[in-house]
C-alpha cells in the first residue's frame, strides 16, 4: 500500500521544467546600441538591436528586391492619394504582456513621441517618416495613416526600423522617457526582449516566447562591445563569442585558419562616403570640394584594402532603385591633374583642413583615411587627421569642422531612401549638423518625394545627382560598403545585405550550444 501511495504521489507531482536547449549567442560588435527606442538613434550599431526587439506594421524583403511585406499589419490598401489603411494581425502580444491594438500604432506615430518638434523621436522620425501627417484608429484592429503630400513610398517607409511599433501601455507606465529608452521597460513585439543594456558595453536580449511569429532559435543574444578588430577576432578564435562583426579582408585568413570558423557577408545596401562641411571657409569653394573627389584613387583603395570585394558605384545609386537607377551615370573620376588645376583656380594656398574619423567604427576606416590623406597631399591639399572618441565629437561645431567619415544606408529602394533622406531638407546634413544647404536640391527633392509621375521623378533625380557630384558637392561616395562577419560554422546564421543583424528563425536556423 505504501508503494502504491508513493507511485500515485509521483504521478500527481508537477513535471520538472526541461532546460532550454537553444543556444545563448554572444556577438562581438564594435559598439552596442546607443539607446533602446528605435526613434532615438539610427546607425548600424543601433539597428542590430532594434531589428530583433521590434516589429513594424510592414517590413521589406531585405534578402530580395526590398518590396513591402506584411508584418504587424496583415493587409493594407490605399484609400486615396494621401491615405493608407492597414488591418492589424489579431492576437499579437507585446513584451509587457499587453495586446497590440490600433492605439499602440497611434501612440507610436504620435506627436509626443515623434511628430512634435520637441518630441524625443522628432529628428529620426522627420528623416524617415516626415510625410506622415496623422494616424487615426478606425477600430481596434484598423488604422489609417494620412500623409501631408502624395507619397509613392509610404509602404516602404513603414518597413523601416524607425517605423517600429511600441507598447503604448509600457511607454505610459515608464516614469520618464530616459527610463523607457535605457532599461528593460522598453517593450516591442519582436522575437527578443531586453534583459539589460549598458552603454558602450553590452545589450542582452532574451527570447520572447510570446512572439507572434513563432519561436526564436536562440534563448538569448548578447551584443558585446569590443571596439578593436583584433580583439573581436581573438574572442571568436578563443570561443568567447560565436560571431564577430565588421572584419576587414586582412583578417579573413586569421579566421579561416581555424577549420571551425568561417567568414560570411559581402556588399550591403550602403555606401562609404565622406562629407564636407561647406560652412568651413576653405571648403566653401566648390572647386576645392571637387578637387578632393578628383584626387581619390578609389580603385586603389578597393583593391588594396578590400581585396576587390567592394565596388565603385555610379555615384549615390543602388541597383535596387530599379526604374529610378540611371545606368549611364558616370562613376567618380580619378584625375589628379584636374584636381591640381581646380586648386590653382580657387587660389588654395595649402590651408589646413581637418578630417575627423573614428577608430575603425567602419571597416578599414583608419587605413582608408590614411590613404586619402596621402592622395590629397599628392595634389597639394593639406588635410590633417583628427581621430575622435565618439560621434558627438565628429559632428561637434567646436573647432573648424572640415571633412568627416560616414556611411549612407539605402533604407528605401528609391533615391528618397538614400541621398534625399540624408542630405535633403529634413535630413541630418542640413537640419541637424548644418553642413550644407542647396535650395535647388531641396526643390528637386520635393518633386522626387511627392510626384506620381515617373518621368518627372527621374528628371529630378538626375539633376540632384549633378548637384551632388559636381555643381555643389557636399561629399562624395568612396565605394560600396562591405560588411563581413567571422562566425562558428555550427552557427547556422545567414546575414542580410543590410547593416543590421536579424536573428529571427528565417535567418538563424540552428546553432550549437
Amino acid at each position: 500500500m505504501r508503494r502504491l501511495i508513493s507511485a500515485l504521489a509521483l504521478l500527481a507531482a508537477p513535471a520538472l521544467a526541461q532546460p532550454d536547449a537553444r543556444p545563448a549567442l554572444t556577438v562581438a560588435v564594435q559598439d552596442v546600441p546607443r539607446s533602446l527606442d528605435p526613434l532615438t538613434q539610427f546607425g548600424n550599431v543601433d539597428w542590430r538591436g532594434y531589428a530583433n526587439i521590434f516589429d513594424g506594421l510592414l517590413t521589406m524583403d531585405f534578402a530580395g528586391d526590398f518590396r513591402p511585406l506584411p508584418a504587424l499589419a496583415e493587409s493594407w490598401r490605399r484609400i486615396d492619394d494621401h491615405t493608407l489603411e492597414l488591418k492589424l494581425h489579431d492576437g499579437v502580444r507585446f513584451h509587457d504582456g499587453s495586446m497590440l491594438s490600433a492605439e499602440d500604432v497611434v501612440v507610436s506615430f504620435g506627436p509626443d513621441r515623434m511628430r512634435n518638434e520637441d518630441a524625443p523621436g522628432f529628428a529620426t522620425g522627420r528623416a524617415f517618416l516626415g510625410t506622415v501627417a496623422d494616424v487615426t484608429a478606425v477600430d481596434p484592429r484598423t488604422v489609417r495613416i494620412r500623409t501631408s503630400v502624395t507619397d509613392p513610398l509610404l509602404e516602404q517607409r513603414l518597413g523601416t526600423i524607425p517605423a517600429a511599433i511600441v507598447s503604448a501601455a509600457a511607454l505610459r507606465a515608464a516614469p520618464d522617457f530616459k527610463t523607457w529608452n535605457t532599461t528593460s521597460a522598453i517593450s516591442g513585439t519582436g522575437p527578443y526582449r531586453v534583459r539589460s543594456w549598458r552603454s558602450n558595453t553590452e545589450l542582452v536580449l532574451d527570447a520572447f516566447d510570446g512572439w507572434w511569429g513563432g519561436k526564436a532559435s536562440a534563448r538569448s543574444i548578447r551584443l558585446w562591445a569590443v571596439p578593436e578588430v583584433a580583439s573581436r577576432v581573438a574572442a571568436l578564435r578563443s570561443g568567447e563569442v560565436q560571431i564577430a562583426t565588421d572584419l576587414p579582408p586582412d583578417q579573413f585568413p586569421v579566421v579561416t585558419a581555424d577549420p571551425n570558423l568561417e567568414v560570411v557577408g559581402g556588399e550591403i545596401a550602403n555606401h562609404r562616403v565622406i562629407v564636407y562641411d561647406t560652412t568651413n571657409p576653405i571648403l566653401r569653394d566648390a572647386r576645392i570640394r571637387r578637387a578632393l573627389s578628383l584626387a581619390i584613387d578609389r580603385q586603389a583603395i578597393v583593391e588594396a584594402l578590400w581585396g576587390g570585394k567592394v565596388t565603385i558605384t555610379r555615384s549615390h545609386q543602388f541597383p535596387a532603385f530599379r526604374d529610378m537607377y540611371i545606368a549611364d551615370w558616370p562613376k567618380p573620376e580619378y584625375d589628379p591633374e584636374a584636381a591640381k588645376r581646380l586648386l590653382r583656380e580657387a587660389g588654395y594656398k595649402g590651408e589646413r583642413i581637418e578630417y575627423r574619423i573614428l577608430n575603425n567604427y567602419y571597416g578599414n576606416e583608419v587605413a582608408t583615411a590614411q590613404a586619402l590623406v596621402e592622395m590629397w597631399r599628392a595634389v597639394g591639399l593639406n588635410v590633417e587627421l583628427a581621430v575622435k572618441e565618439n560621434w558627438g565629437q565628429i559632428t561637434a561645431r567646436e573647432g573648424r569642422r572640415g571633412i568627416r567619415n560616414w556611411s549612407n544606408t539605402m533604407t528605401l529602394p528609391d533615391p528618397v531612401g538614400g541621398l534625399w533622406r540624408l542630405y535633403g531638407a529634413r535630413g541630418p546634413v542640413q537640419s541637424t549638423y548644418g553642413e550644407w544647404t542647396n535650395a535647388e536640391f531641396n526643390r528637386l527633392g520635393a518633386i522626387l518625394e511627392s510626384s506620381l509621375d515617373p518621368a518627372a521623378r527621374k528628371e529630378a533625380w538626375r539633376a540632384m545627382l549633378r548637384i551632388y557630384d559636381t555643381e555643389d558637392p557636399v561629399g562624395t561616395v568612396l565605394h560600396s560598403f562591405g560588411l563581413f562577419y567571422g562566425k562558428r560554422r555550427d552557427v547556422n546564421w545567414t546575414p542580410l545585405p543590410v547593416e543590421w543583424m536579424d536573428f529571427r528563425p528565417a535567418f538563424l536556423k540552428t546553432a550549437a550550444r
